[in-house]
This record gives C-alpha cells, structure tokens and sequence, in this order.
C-alpha cells in the first residue's frame, strides 16, 4: 500500500475516533516516512490534547523535536513522559542524550543513561547514549566499549560512528579514529561531524590532544 493511501486511510480512523491510539501513531509514523515531518509532529501534538494521559505519543513528539535539534521542547516531551511513567527507559535514554547535548548537568544524564541501558541491554540507542555520557566524563575507554556495541548493531549510524571515532580520538587512537572517519565520510560526506571528526583527529596527529 503506497504511503499516501495509508495515510488517508490512517486519517479517516483517527477522525472517526480521536482516541484510537494505534491508528494516532501509525498516521504519525506515516507521515515521518514521507518526509512531512511537521504533519507527523502535529498529528503527535493534537493526540497529547486528546490523550492526555497516553505516554507515546510525548514519546514520539520529542522524538521529532530532537531530530530538529530543538533540544527545549524534546526535554518537556520526554519529562512529561517521565513525571507519569519515571521508569520508561526509552525517556530515560533520550532525555539522558538531550541533556549531554545542551550542556546540562552530566552526573544527572551518565545516572539516567545507565537506568536506561540496564533496560535495554540490546538497544544500540541506550548503548550509543551510556557510552557518549562516558564520552562526558572523559571516561573514554569505558565509552569506546559501550559505543561499539551501538556500532555493531547499526553499522551504518552516522551519529554512532561519529561518537566512537571522536572517543577513539580524545583517547589518542588515531588509527581506528580515522577508520570511523572514512566510514562517516561515505554515510554522510559534508556533515559537520566529519569536519568535527577530523578536527580531532588533527589534534592528536600535530600532538595537542
């Protein structure tokens, strides 16, 4: 079924009934695969005035706000998710990674990440976000083990292999720092985390890092 049809057809349910959850988050998903991610965010938004009470959809609205980098309103999505349900991993794990990126508090965000990982032993993201709050600390041999694992599991992840190239290179190891480098300059070739990547990877060529 084409993407537009599911969409119209998605709409007609979550019209008929403002309360069909399922059919809420699959017009979202939908939506977010065709590229309108500003009418998956508003379809996500219109639900939380709905369903008030209903976590995912605060989930899948902070989801889109940090994929804008618009770090403020993904941190009051997943907050709201966390004062119904304080143990939901997935909030712990993405609020944990908006923390480490607006500078907040690292202590705070390393403790939510490691709640998040002990939930989801399998899960590249949680094992990408423990091992970039690691990054934080400076811990960064703990943090290459855990961002490995991300690796592993989704081998063409830009912003994973990003993160293990720049603790590889913060650590001192040119080599495989310059191995990541050349597999995210065939992900994703211009982005500012390869100019990033290889700023750091000058660092320690010329000895400063």
């Amino acid at each position: 079924k084409d993407l537009g049809g599911a969409e119209a057809e998605y709409k007609r349910a979550t019209e008929l009934n403002k309360n069909n959850v399922v059919a809420l988050v699959k017009l979202g998903m939908v939506q977010g695969q065709r590229g309108a991610l500003d009418a998956a965010l508003q379809t996500y938004l219109d639900a939380t005035q709905n369903n008030p009470k209903e976590s995912t959809f605060y989930l899948l609205a902070g989801s889109n706000y940090e994929s804008r980098q618009d770090w403020d309103r993904a941190k009051q999505m997943y907050q709201k998710v966390l004062a119904m349900q304080p143990d939901d991993p997935v909030a712990s794990n993405n609020l944990a990674y908006v923390m480490l990126q607006q500078g907040g508090n690292v202590d705070v965000a390393f403790a939510m990440a490691q709640n998040a990982r002990r939930q989801l032993p399998d899960n590249a993201s949680s094992a990408d976000t423990l091992g970039w709050a690691f990054y934080q600390k400076h811990i960064y041999t703990s943090a290459i083990e855990q961002i490995q694992q991300a690796v592993k599991k989704e081998p063409d992840n830009a912003l994973y292999n990003y993160h293990l190239g720049m603790a590889y290179a913060k650590n001192g190891q040119a080599r495989p720092a310059q191995k990541q480098l050349d597999v995210l300059l065939k992900i994703k070739p211009d982005s500012p985390e390869a100019q990033n990547l290889r700023e750091a990877l000058a660092e320690i060529n010329t000895g400063q890092g």
